[in-house]
């Protein structure tokens, strides 16, 4: 698939559409990142496109007192400047101003190079490697955003 510039992104007028819709996007992000099964709680924030289609959905799962794990499913193309500082942060918001978590972690698979350097854009900080993961042996990293990192971040709006 040919990736999208950003001029394709605009004249999509792609929208941020926060909760709404959430069963339907918790689907539509499932199948993307190849998920079993819909977790039993969640919350998903999405983005649709001029059809109301989704083109990136975060479900926000795993959550304890303290943290609330991130899964990220967007279509090539998506991310314009201004859709990611509106799509996330209502995701921060909700985590750290709404849920009161004090962190956000992200768990990616070593080969996903673009995932990585995308959070690590974000804010988020590596924390550390479990080792052969995924049903493919595969590594999985772990990457945290802290609250106070959030809140300091040039992009935050909150």
């Amino acid at each position: 698939m040919e990736r999208m510039g950003r001029e394709v992104c605009a004249n999509n007028a792609m929208k941020y559409v926060g909760n709404h819709n959430e069963y339907e996007a918790e689907k539509w992000a499932r199948s993307r990142l190849g998920l079993k099964q819909a977790p039993s709680v969640f919350k998903a924030l999405s983005t649709v496109n001029l059809n109301n289609e989704f083109t990136c959905v975060v479900l926000l799962t795993n959550f304890t007192k303290r943290n609330i794990d991130l899964n990220i499913a967007g279509d090539r193309g998506w991310a314009t400047p201004k859709l990611t500082v509106d799509l996330f942060n209502g995701v921060f918001d909700t985590v750290f101003n709404k849920l009161k978590a004090v962190r956000a972690t992200a768990l990616i698979a070593e080969s996903n190079i673009i995932s990585q350097k995308f959070v690590t854009h974000l804010g988020f900080q590596k924390e550390g490697e479990m080792r052969k993961a995924y049903d493919n042996d595969e590594d999985m990293f772990i990457y945290s955003l802290l609250k106070d990192e959030y809140m300091s971040h040039d992009w935050c709006r909150s």
